[in-house]
C-alpha cells in the first residue's frame, strides 16, 4: 500500500518527467559516494539534472509521459540524468564525465529523446555530435554554398560583358 511519502516522490518525478526532453539511464552500482557527489557536480555543471530513483516509483511516475518507454529498462541500481533544454545534453555530460577518469563509471542503459527509446550505442553516438551551434553553422555554410557559388559565376558573367563591350568601344573608337 503506497504511503504519503511515495505518492509525494512519484508526484514530483512525474511532474520532472513532464517538462524534461531527454533523459539517460544508468547503473551507478560499484560508485562510492565521493564519485556519485562528483558525478551529480558534474551534471549540475553542464545543466543536467541527476537522480537516484527507485524503480517501482519510476516506473508509477514516466505513466503518460514520453518517458513510459524506459519503463523495461528501469532494473536495478538507477539513475537519471535529465534535460529539459538541450535533448543532446546528458549523453554529452554522462561521457564527459568518464573521460574525467573515474574509478568507477556509471555503466549508460539507454536513454529517451522526445519520446523515443535509446540503445546504449546511440547515447554513445549522441555524446559524441558536434554541438548545436557547430552543426548549425555547418548547416548554414552548406546553405550559403550554391549562393556563392551563384554571385561567383554571376561577376564572372558580368566581367565578361564589361569586357566585351570596352573591346566594342575601343575599336569604334579606333576605327
Amino acid at each position: 500500500m503506497p504511503n504519503a511519502e511515495k505518492i509525494k516522490s512519484v508526484e514530483e518525478l512525474n511532474q520532472v518527467l513532464v517538462k524534461a526532453k531527454s533523459a539517460v539511464l544508468a547503473n551507478y552500482q560499484g560508485i562510492d559516494a565521493v564519485e556519485l557527489a562528483a558525478l551529480r557536480a558534474h551534471m549540475k555543471k553542464s545543466s543536467v539534472e541527476f537522480r537516484v530513483v527507485k524503480n517501482t516509483l519510476a516506473r508509477e511516475a514516466a505513466k503518460n509521459t514520453q518517458f513510459e518507454v524506459m519503463s523495461e529498462s528501469l532494473k536495478g541500481p538507477i539513475s537519471l540524468a535529465l534535460s529539459f533544454d538541450d535533448p543532446v545534453a546528458p549523453a554529452k555530460a554522462m561521457a564527459d564525465f568518464v573521460k574525467t577518469g573515474p574509478k568507477k563509471a556509471p555503466e549508460v542503459i539507454g536513454g529517451v529523446v522526445e519520446g523515443k527509446a535509446i540503445l546504449p550505442q546511440q547515447v554513445k553516438d549522441l555524446a559524441n555530435l558536434p554541438s548545436r551551434e557547430v552543426l548549425l553553422s555547418q548547416m548554414l555554410s552548406v546553405m550559403q554554398g550554391p549562393t556563392t557559388n551563384f554571385v561567383g559565376v554571376f561577376s564572372s558573367l558580368l566581367r565578361k560583358l564589361v569586357g566585351t563591350l570596352d573591346a566594342v568601344r575601343d575599336k569604334k573608337n579606333s576605327g
